[in-house]
């Protein structure tokens, strides 16, 4: 509550800065006392908005609309452009620390993928080969400079979060400020439950080793509680989709180009969690171990001399 009227705003015209200045000191002039017990606690918030709101022009009233519909698209967008859950997990299983950081950058993982998604178990995901990229020269200073960046990356995506819930204004939950946030943290939510629940299901006493990678014939001894939880972690990434829409949706007091801008800063985390994840799963150099050359198996030949003396014989 204590930003959200406060320069600067999210509004950036001057006639309605103007505007929410003067709401603001009317309704402090009133009552100076109930004005600032209810600052406190937030509820004098809806009265300013609503005094705002009277107070704007059609022509600015359709910029705010339009605003808003902007922001309501950015967790079809980041759907669309970042990564998915399954690649969370393969990337998981050698680097489980990337893997957070990426699902912080994506708040809305892939849902418009479930309309043409196939019906890959979700066992099989886990058994997938994973990161494809090689430890031992050159890719050491590789994933380091990846695991800066996505740091980097979620930190803004998580700043992004806090910034447009203490300045933005939700139309229904005017004095709260973490609605943002709790979208963007269901992200690494859901994936501290997937690969929780996928070690646990993992046929192996070294199930909670830190890199899954090593080890040889993973096996899965529950399919059906893998199942259970591609189900469950579905159903969420699905309220999240929703929750994120309808929150950005009903953002109030945003300008268009202040929307386009809250827009690409979410996108450019998403896309940088598409890129790592398709340079360490598709086409990162081959890990050393595995890019051994493997010695050549030839039949074994036959002497020339018998095969002629035996032709020679039988004529």
């Amino acid at each position: 509550m204590r930003y959200k009227f406060n320069f600067p705003t999210y509004a950036e015209y001057a006639p309605t800065n103007t505007l929410i200045a003067s709401c603001v000191q009317n309704l402090s002039a009133a009552d100076p006392i109930t004005y600032e017990a209810s600052y406190e606690v937030g509820s004098i918030c809806p009265a300013i908005l609503h005094c705002v709101l009277n107070g704007i022009d059609n022509g600015t009233t359709a910029n705010y609309a339009a605003g808003s519909t902007i922001l309501g698209f950015i967790p079809t967008i980041l759907s669309m452009i970042g990564t998915s859950r399954d690649d969370h997990l393969r990337i998981h299983k050698q680097f489980p620390i990337l893997a957070l950081l990426l699902s912080a950058c994506n708040p809305s993982t892939i849902v418009a993928g479930l309309a043409w998604r196939t019906n890959t178990p979700p066992e099989d995901v886990l058994l997938k080969s994973g990161v494809q990229i090689d430890t031992y020269r050159r890719g050491k200073i590789i994933m380091v400079v990846i695991h800066g960046t996505a740091m980097a990356a979620a930190g803004v995506t998580i700043w992004q979060a806090v910034v447009l819930g203490m300045r933005g204004v939700v139309a229904f939950a005017c004095p709260t400020w973490y609605n943002p946030l709790f979208w963007v943290l269901l992200g690494p939510v859901a994936h501290i439950i997937d690969f929780t629940t996928s070690r646990w299901c993992i046929e192996s006493r070294h199930r909670w080793s830190w890199n899954l990678s090593v080890l040889d014939g993973l096996k899965v001894r529950w399919s059906w509680v893998m199942r259970l939880k591609d189900m469950i972690l579905t159903i969420l990434a699905l309220a999240e989709y929703v929750y994120g829409t309808v929150i950005l949706s009903s953002m109030q007091l945003v300008a268009p180009l202040s929307a386009l801008k809250i827009a690409v800063i979410f996108a450019f985390p998403a896309i940088f969690a598409k890129l790592v994840s398709v340079f360490l799963l598709e086409l990162g150099p081959q890990d050393h171990k595995d890019s051994a050359p493997k010695p050549e198996h030839t039949l074994p030949s036959i002497p020339r001399r018998d095969t002629e003396d035996s032709l020679g014989g039988n004529l």
